[in-house]
């Protein structure tokens, strides 16, 4: 089994929680008249969200003896 992990206190950490605050920060959320704009910016930061992940995270293999 695979998953994706990001190393606690690791460069990869730093630097996804740097540009996570700059991506929720940049984000604009002055004007939101209705709940299908609530919904798209939602949409937004999450797929930003997970482009980050992507970026900075690994894939480690699980096995039975693997610490979680």
């Amino acid at each position: 089994m695979m998953k994706q992990t990001i190393t606690k206190n690791s460069k990869e950490e730093k630097e996804f929680i740097k540009e996570l605050e700059e991506k929720i920060s940049s984000t604009d959320i002055s004007n939101i008249p209705d709940s299908n704009s609530f919904k798209s910016i939602t949409q937004k930061l999450a797929t930003a969200i997970e482009d980050l992940w992507n970026k900075h995270s690994k894939y480690i293999n699980i096995t039975k003896c693997s610490k979680e």
